[in-house]
Order: structure tokens, then C-alpha cells, then sequence
């Protein structure tokens, strides 16, 4: 269970720092103020797909906030034949305070502080999580009259503030807030509107992101596995994630969103001391793994910087992971 878990936690962790700016130059605003006239129908206000990324920076001098609500339940296991099997049910409620700060022409910086709380077969804890960070980089902006869309590259990691060794075995690994890992990686976004009629509009982003984890040391039940006397190093495999996030205007207020999300993990290596529990050698790391997953939602936007937006985030298929279904609402300020 620990590295089916672990896996949903890095892709919440990964997607977590992604978080839709409302405000982008040339995506949301389609007619910018170099690109006179402009139309005298009403411009679409979008808030953004529930994960996928912009692709455009935040300019300097603005802040983009948008805190998350998560409330999570993995509803059972998929096995390595890419079964679904039953699982006692994991409940995860997390918050996610996404920011985003322009700091230079074309670059933007990005955290996201965050805590959860943990539950399953009557064990509960509180957690605080590891903190996504993010520098973005604008490589091309879109513009009006071309087909060519924005791209925007980003180096991104996190801080392991959570805990992830030591763990008590009576909370049922309620007590994991990270990874230990720093997770260094990179990532590429493409976006691009497209218009069809006055009101209607299509947003359309494709975000890759590619993690390189650094080794982690870890003593007892830790998040990798384990037990009493485990001592050793962890070596976590690169992973992989694909987001296709849509957008379409019904109105300049309402729109509706969709993100069609894959992700991979390699399979994570052990060299140490195993430990043992109740006589029985411990396992440390896991297989690889691999889910695809939707998240359709709605948005409402009070104004070109005020949005709201809710929807559900579900696994459809995997490969030794959780499964599970989301729900997720956020609200997004510009400044």
C-alpha cells in the first residue's frame, strides 16, 4: 500500500505547483493592447483547467494566488495486470496555498505550502507536506495572428518539510507527509486559444514534466516500506507526468474544464538492512507504476482576475497504484 500511496502523493505534488493562472498575457486577453482593434463582444474570462499550467509567466510585479481543496479517498488498489482489487478506503483531506510571483521580465517563481489529514481503519493523523517550488521561464508567446502557441519552461523541486521515516506503525501510514526527496525535474507547456464564435472560445494546454529523484536515506517504516531495523538507502526511479488541460468559454462568466492526466514512475531500489517485522523480511521500494487519469470541472469568473473553480478528479486505469476519486474546488486571485 505505502508506494501506491506514495505515487498519488507525488502526483498531487507534482501538479500541486502547476496551479491555472487566471490573468496570462495573450492567452486569457486573446486581443493584447499591441494587437489594436479589439473585438466589441465580450473576451472570455477563464480561471484555468483544475491542474494544468499556463503557459505563460506571471509579469513582474503581479501575484497569482490560488489556494487548492482537496478532499481524496483511494477506493482500492490497481495490481501490476492493471486490476482493480479492493482496499480498506484511504481518506486524505489536503490544502494547497499555490503562489506565484512575477520576479523578471519572463520569469515568474512559484511555491505551494501545504498540510493534510490522514485516515483509514481508525487511524488519523495530521500532516505537514512537502512544498512544491517552481522558476518559470518564457520561451514564446503566442500571438493573434500566427498559429504559434506559448511555451514556457520551468525548473522545479521540492522542499522535504514532511515526514517520511520513523513512522509509527499504528497510525497505518497516516503519518507520511513526504518523500525526503527533493525531487529535482523539468518541465515544458504548450497553450494556445483558439476562437470559434463571439462568446465561445477553446483554451488548450499540453504540460510534460520529468523528475529525476535524488537517493533518500531511511531508518524504520518510512514511506518506501520497512520496518524495525530497517536501515538503508532508497533510490527512487525518474517519473514521468502528462497533463492535457481544455478550457471552453459557454460565456465570458462560465466555462467548462477538462485535463486529461498520465503519469509513470520508475521502480524504486533498496541497499541496506531490510529490518523485519512479526519474523518476516521487510520490503523496501516497489515496482514500477503508471495511472491515467481524468479531471472535468466547471468555472465561474467573477472578473478577468476573480475565478472559482470545482470539479472531480478520478483515476480510470492503472498499473501498481491507488485508486481513487477527488474532489477539488479552488479560488484564484490575481493582483
Amino acid at each position: 500500500m505505502k508506494e501506491k500511496n506514495l505515487l498519488l502523493c507525488s502526483v498531487l505534488l507534482a501538479f500541486s505547483s502547476l496551479g491555472a493562472d487566471i490573468h496570462s498575457p495573450g492567452e486569457e486577453r486573446p486581443y493584447d493592447e499591441q494587437f489594436p482593434p479589439k473585438p466589441t463582444y465580450p473576451l472570455p474570462w477563464f480561471t484555468g483547467p483544475l491542474l494544468a499550467p499556463s503557459g505563460h509567466v506571471i509579469p513582474v510585479g503581479h501575484i497569482n494566488f490560488e489556494p487548492y481543496f482537496f478532499v481524496n479517498v483511494d477506493t482500492g488498489t490497481y495490481n501490476s495486470h492493471w486490476k482493480s482489487q479492493s482496499a480498506p478506503n484511504f481518506y486524505n483531506l489536503a490544502t494547497q496555498l499555490f503562489t506565484q510571483v512575477g520576479i523578471f521580465n519572463r520569469v515568474d517563481f512559484g511555491f505551494t505550502p501545504q498540510f493534510s489529514w490522514n485516515h483509514v481503519s481508525g487511524a488519523s493523523h495530521w500532516e505537514f507536506n512537502d512544498m512544491p517550488v517552481v522558476f518559470d521561464v518564457q520561451l514564446l508567446y503566442d500571438t493573434p495572428d500566427t498559429w504559434a502557441p506559448a511555451i514556457k519552461f520551468s525548473l522545479r523541486g521540492t522542499i522535504p518539510f514532511g515526514n517520511y521515516q520513523k513512522l509509527n506503525p499504528q497510525k497505518k501510514e497516516t503519518d507520511i507527509g513526504g518523500s525526503g526527496n527533493w525531487n529535482p525535474g523539468v518541465g515544458l507547456t504548450f497553450s494556445r486559444l483558439f476562437h470559434f464564435s463571439e462568446l465561445h472560445y477553446l483554451a488548450a494546454r499540453w504540460a510534460f514534466i520529468y523528475t529525476v529523484p535524488n537517493a533518500v536515506y531511511v531508518k524504520g517504516y518510512n514511506a518506501y516500506g520497512g520496518g524495525f531495523g530497517t536501515r538503508g538507502k532508497v533510490y527512487p526511479g525518474p517519473s514521468f507526468f502528462s497533463d492535457i488541460g481544455l478550457e471552453y468559454s459557454l460565456s465570458q462568466n462560465w466555462a467548462l474544464a477538462l485535463d486529461i492526466v498520465y503519469a509513470h514512475n520508475n521502480h524504486t531500489r533498496f541497499k541496506g538492512r531490510r529490518g523485519c517485522t512479526d519474523g518476516m523480511l521487510n520490503s523496501v521500494g516497489g515496482p514500477s507504476s503508471e495511472s491515467f487519469s481524468l479531471a472535468p470541472a466547471f468555472e465561474y469568473n467573477w472578473s478577468e482576475n476573480y475565478g472559482l473553480i470545482a470539479g472531480v478528479w478520478f483515476s480510470i486505469a492503472g498499473r501498481n497504484t491507488a485508486e481513487f476519486v477527488n474532489g477539488v474546488i479552488a479560488i484564484n486571485i490575481y493582483q
